[in-house]
Formats: structure tokens, sequence, C-alpha cells
């Protein structure tokens, strides 16, 4: 088990800083928008900073933006700026052991709902909230609007429903499974698996569950299939093809993603890629635009859902 949980934490839970040479936007890509930046120390003492993302004259909401495994939020200002332009102020943060935010490591899959409740405590919003989240933000996502009132609506995407029930699609070895399990066991508190699902039955508040099939990091039956089973008229799947762990992205952006990487690991592998020099000069000729394009069709629908 020690060996298990060691490998565990180097390898998923690990601290997240920006890798060499990979693209990331700024804020100053998208003329106007605008960035505040602060810091907090959250329950475990840890100091965790935030930034909110707006044009002027936005609304009267607020919407909480929850990023991905990896290294902050800025892997998803693509998302972050469609959602200011859409009139919103959008609060996000980099988790503990991720990006700006200091720790020596993630440390847990439930950490970051933990630092999203500190962080709206630390804040005190008086507005009501929405939620959005990819991934292990979808995650966060769904344990954040189960767990406070003051978020009424919220969007996953390609999160999964329960630590257990992912571990239990991605790991076939039960001893494996249950060594894991029994280290997050320490951090799960309330955000557990059935009371999640009892949220999932229950809830009158409005979400929407969004994933593509063919998902290679969280598989569709940890995600989507269980929520579509759900008897919820307050619950809203939409279920896209070929999209894998980025179903709100082009299929032209999935594929320029998946043939990149694939050819930048493999010179990695070869080491014909070695210093941070050649890394750099790598992503010189890859277009982070093309990376990240947008879905359209599932940008309208994402801002629909939000705004009815």
């Amino acid at each position: 088990m020690g060996l298990i949980t060691y490998f565990y934490k180097k390898r998923l839970v690990c601290r997240y800083d920006k890798q060499v040479g990979i693209p990331y936007y700024s804020h100053l890509d998208f003329s106007g928008l605008n960035q505040d930046k602060a810091t907090f120390t959250n329950s475990k003492g840890i100091e965790i900073t935030y930034f909110y993302y707006y044009y002027p004259n936005f609304k009267n909401k607020i919407i909480l933006f929850c990023h991905g495994i990896g290294p902050g939020h800025t892997a998803y200002l693509k998302e972050i700026e469609w959602l200011a332009k859409a009139g919103y102020k959008v609060l996000t943060l980099d988790y503990t052991g991720c990006g700006e935010s200091k720790g020596k490591m993630l440390g847990s899959l439930y950490n970051p709902t933990q630092d999203v409740l500190d962080l709206l405590n630390h804040i005190n919003l008086d507005s009501e909230i929405i939620v959005v989240g990819h991934s292990l933000g979808g995650f966060t996502a769904l344990n954040v609007v189960a767990n406070l009132k003051m978020v009424y609506k919220a969007v996953i995407v390609s999160g999964f429903l329960s630590v257990p029930l992912l571990l239990k699609c991605i790991i076939k070895n039960k001893f494996l499974r249950n060594s894991i399990l029994r280290y997050e066991s320490h951090f799960e508190n309330q955000f557990n698996e059935d009371k999640i699902f009892n949220f999932l039955n229950n809830t009158k508040k409005e979400l929407l569950f969004i994933q593509s099939t063919d998902d290679n990091i969280v598989p569709y039956e940890a995600s989507l299939k269980p929520v579509e089973e759900i008897d919820n008229k307050n619950i809203k799947t939409l279920k896209v093809y070929g999209k894998k762990h980025n179903p709100n992205y082009s299929l032209e952006a999935v594929e320029y993603m998946e043939e990149t990487f694939k050819t930048y690991n493999s010179k990695l592998k070869s080491k014909t890629i070695n210093t941070d020099e050649e890394k750099i000069n790598f992503f010189k000729n890859v277009s982070l635009d093309k990376l990240t394009e947008q879905d359209p069709k599932i940008v309208r629908e994402i801002i629909n859902f939000i705004e009815k």
C-alpha cells in the first residue's frame, strides 16, 4: 500500500506547474479583458491565488470556474474568456499545489472542493453563483453545487461523479484500487458517493452534464452514463461524439491537439528534444488558437443553459 500510495501521489496528486515550452493564454491576449488577482489562506494554512476575469459592464451574476488537473486555471482561459464575453464576471482559482498557489502537491482529488469552499467563505459573496468545471473541475463543481445553497446552477463538463466510481472504471486491479481508495478516504469528509447520488436524484437545482462518449481520461461510465439513468427533470445531459476529453472543443482542435502532443511526446522519448530551448522552439510552430478552438454549438448550449 505504501508503494502504491507513493506512486499515486507522485503521478496524479502531485505538484502541477507549467511545463517549459507549452503555451498558455494570458488575459492580455484578449483585448479589453480585465484580470484582478488576490490571495487568501485556506483552511489548511496554504496560500491560494484566485482571480476575477471580466469585461466592462458585466452582469450582476458571477460564474465560478473550476479548472481540471494540471498547472492551474490558465489552461482554461479560452473558456473563461467566452464566459466573460457573454457578460459575466468569472471567478476562478489555482488549487493547492497548482499554478500560482502554494502547496507541495495537489494532495487529493477532494482537495480542490475544499479550496473552493474556503474561497467562497473568504470572499463572502452576496450574489448567487453558477459553477462551471471541467474534468477534476467538473467533479469539484458537482460537490460545490451539492454543498452550497448560494450555488444554484452547475455545468459539469467531462467530470466524474465520485472517486470510487472513477477508480472502478479505470483500475481493474482490486488491490491497487482499494489502496488508492483508502488513501483518498482520509480526505473524503462530506463529499462521499452516497451523498452525491442522493443529491442528483433529488435536487431542484439545474445541472447540465456534457461529455463525449469516447472520453479517454474520464470514462463515460464514470460520468454521463449514470446521470442519463437518473430520473430528474432538473438535470440536462448533452452527449457528443469523437471529442475525447474536450467536448467543448471543435473536432479539428481535438485532432490537432492529439497530433501535436503525440509528436511532441515521441520527440521527448527519442531524445530528439532535450533542452528547454528545443521545447520552446517546438511549440513556436504550434497554433494555440487551433489547439483551443471551441465548438460554437456547445458554447451556445452552455450560455443558453446559464441564461435561462
